[in-house]
């Protein structure tokens, strides 16, 4: 009611729905008398509802609401208070054609077996008429704005810069007719979209002058998904434009949020073709049957790794250190978890100076001398490590995990065994795994 109150307190809005009200079955008071043409016998084919007022006993109010008591409630601690309500109202001239039972049924059904609107009609709606998270008074309401706005320039939009735009016509507004851009996948729902924009772009800090309008960055993802279709080869396996079961969603939102980001740090991109070519876009295999899984908790490891993997690549127009091509680097080419070594103050913490790292790379078996450095804390890791484990590598069973590693940093002392034995579980996208072993002295 707060939030109704709130639009209302917005002197443009009006009340788009009609309230729902019916006569008290148990009272009477309210007449139904034609209206006359100029005090003749002649009928306008109008009634005029005399409603009596002053009604202390609640129960003795002539009208029920059946439908909008939140609306009428949170209109009446508007600003707009005393604005006029459309209302529909079943009276009947004493025939009792409304009885307590029939009025009763009736409540039950507006309240409690009302039909939602469809998703995306209210999306629609929400933005048309400034709601929710598009309402003036939220601080974010720009940003989500010029967000749904993006998505829908690239929905109505015929051509940008002189190009056919794919997305024309193909972005989801309507839940019963699903999108097919031209080139295959990326078929968004307008929402979904729009909270991917409005996240990974106007939410943002900018870094080149002012954000693109929502005109200028729908140009940008129409080009570079045209760039992307130009330069990748084998569409129908691949996970950008393959058939159902080759596609996969995550990579194309991560080649999207890639755009987005390249779209702050340097503003508009003349040339999306040559960019992919340099990143090898197109001597890559992008057919990933290599993948095991990508639900559960792989689908939250895959969808960071594809987002900053991608997100980088765009950014710095180069592939990562180690790998020749990004699908190998999703796989977990060049994967490394960095251990950083410190020495500890007379309070016991990690000294600022004298800190060592070792850089504990995918497949290899290695040991580092602490020495005095005592203190060993995780605090890097490859693009390509999503998530990753450090375990005791003597345990015979149920591994015994070093969480304290992976966090605030542990104190190599007589608690533990010297030399200490770990094993680092790096995960990769698509639910891939692989492993780091080092033999720690002190």
């Amino acid at each position: 009611m707060d939030q109704i109150a709130e639009v209302f307190n917005n002197s443009g809005a009006l009340m788009p729905n009609p309230v729902l009200l019916a006569k008290n079955a148990f009272t009477s008071g309210i007449s139904i008398r034609p209206k006359r043409i100029d005090s003749t016998s002649y009928s306008t084919g109008t009634f005029i509802v005399d409603v009596p007022e002053d009604v202390k006993d609640p129960s003795q109010k002539p009208l029920w609401i059946l439908d909008g008591q939140h609306r009428i409630t949170g209109l009446s601690r508007s600003a707009q208070s005393g604005d006029p309500v459309p209302v529909v109202l079943l009276l009947d001239d004493g025939s009792n054609a409304y009885s307590s039972p029939l009025l009763a049924n009736l409540f039950a059904q507006v309240t409690t077996a009302a039909t939602k609107l469809d998703e995306l009609h209210n999306e629609w709606l929400t933005y048309a008429f400034n709601l929710g998270k598009y309402a003036t008074s939220r601080n974010a309401s720009d940003a989500a704005k010029r967000a749904f706005e993006t998505v829908v320039e690239l929905c109505r939009t015929p051509a940008f810069r002189g190009e056919a735009n794919p997305f024309f016509n193909n972005v989801q507004f309507n839940e019963h007719r699903p999108a097919s851009p031209t080139f295959g996948g990326f078929s968004f729902k307008c929402n979904a979209l729009g909270d991917l924009v409005s996240r990974h772009y106007y939410n943002l800090p900018v870094q080149h002058r002012v954000h693109l309008n929502p005109s200028e960055l729908a140009a940008e993802l129409s080009h570079a998904y045209i760039a992307l279709h130009q330069t990748v080869g084998n569409h129908a396996s691949s996970v950008f434009f393959g058939k159902a079961q080759s596609q996969q969603t995550i990579m194309q939102e991560a080649f999207l949020v890639g755009v987005l980001a390249r779209a702050l740090t340097y503003g508009s991109t003349a040339d999306y073709r040559s960019l992919l070519q340099e990143l090898k876009f197109q001597n890559t295999n992008w057919d990933f049957s290599w993948v095991r899984a990508l639900s559960g908790p792989a689908n939250t490891v895959s969808k960071r790794i594809a987002r900053n993997v991608l997100e980088d690549a765009l950014v710095r127009g180069a592939l990562p250190e180690a790998s020749g091509n990004l699908a190998d680097h999703l796989k977990g080419n060049g994967a490394a978890v960095v251990l950083t070594f410190s020495r500890l103050t007379p309070a016991g913490r990690p000294a600022k100076q004298g800190k060592e790292q070792y850089k504990m790379l995918r497949g290899a078996t290695g040991s580092h001398n602490a020495g005095t450095t005592t203190h060993v804390k995780a605090t890097e890791q490859t693009s390509n490590v999503g998530d990753f484990e450090i375990l005791d590598a003597k345990t015979v069973g149920r591994p015994l995990r070093y969480k304290e590693i992976e966090g605030r940093g542990l104190c190599l002392n007589g608690e533990y065994s010297n030399p200490l034995e770990i094993v680092v579980v790096m995960k990769h996208y698509g639910d891939l795994s692989s492993q780091s072993e080092l033999q720690i002295n002190w």
